[in-house]
């Protein structure tokens, strides 16, 4: 049997995480990092890329559950999106809970819509409210 042949010793010149599972490597991050020849992605994604994703994907079931009216799956993806995301810098809890509410007809939600209409002007769900709330349009 012959003997095998040694193997070079070569260092990759990107590690696992610069790699996708694509085999192509993201570009650098660093602006001083030696540019990558040849076909690259524009960077990793992250865990915190991820979460931004599953974060836009909550609030997209939230925004189909309000527009089809139904509050019981509004609620899931609220419980959801309240567990992962309980800093909500959208400050969009509130305002889908009050929908949920108004779907619902909960005893005081008209006064509470209301309040909130007139108070959160800067709120993306404040049209929303009006509509499902108010009977605006």
């Amino acid at each position: 049997m012959p003997a095998a042949a040694a193997l070079p010793s070569v260092q990759p010149s990107l590690t696992l995480v610069d790699v996708a599972s694509d085999g192509l490597p993201y570009m650098p991050a660093a602006p001083d990092a030696k540019a990558v020849t040849g076909p690259v992605h524009p960077h990793p994604i992250t865990p915190e890329h991820a979460r931004i994703f599953r974060e836009n994907a909550t609030i997209q079931a939230l925004n189909d559950a309000m527009d089809s009216k139904d509050a019981k799956t509004l609620r899931r993806f609220l419980t959801r999106y309240r567990l992962e995301y309980p800093e909500d810098a959208q400050q969009l809890q509130l305002g889908f809970e009050l929908i949920a509410n108004c779907l619902e007809a909960r005893p005081g939600y008209r006064e509470a819509a209301q309040r909130y209409f007139d108070e959160e002007t800067a709120s993306s769900l404040r049209r929303f409210v009006l509509r499902h709330c108010l009977g605006g349009h």
